[in-house]
């Protein structure tokens, strides 16, 4: 059963000038290691990590929630072995999927070299219904019984 889909559009420049102004910095705060890591040296790198980025920001839409909610770390975008990506979701937005029975998040990821686009399907455990979710809000912030709501870097 279909939990939620998010879909999300980027200019690779914005990407590209992020790199430029804020370097590493830019990086370790949205992409893990290993996707900086799979977006490589090359020419591609651009896209690359602007089609990550979009396929985060297409996640947080399909759990129903935006930034404020979890960490760009915490979706990570990987590749299995026949190079096809999947995601893997730690801390705020793992437990976010589970209260709402997310089984598993599959994205799809495409570019050129102007813009990145990536949509997300959340699929729910069959027979499962979400918990009910607070928003996060100035007067409400997120709060997890034995997690941290902390979004530091």
């Amino acid at each position: 059963m279909i939990a939620g889909v998010g879909v999300d559009m980027i200019e690779v420049a914005r990407i590209e000038r992020a790199v430029a102004h804020w370097g590493d910095r830019f990086l370790r705060r949205l992409f893990t290691p290993a996707e900086v890591a799979r977006a490589g040296p090359g020419s591609l790198r651009p896209q690359r990590l602007a089609a990550r980025f979009a396929a985060k920001a297409a996640v947080m839409t399909a759990l129903g929630l935006g930034g404020r909610a979890m960490a760009w770390r915490e979706i990570e975008v990987l590749n299995d072995t026949l190079g096809r990506p999947h995601v893997v979701l730690h801390g705020s937005a793992d437990r976010i999927a589970r209260q709402q029975g997310v089984a598993a998040v599959m994205v799809s990821l495409t570019h050129t070299s102007h813009v990145a686009i990536a949509q997300a399907v959340a699929v729910r455990h069959a027979g499962t219904r979400a918990s009910p979710l607070t928003l996060p809000s100035p007067l409400n912030p997120l709060k997890y019984p034995g997690g941290s709501d902390d979004q530091t870097d």
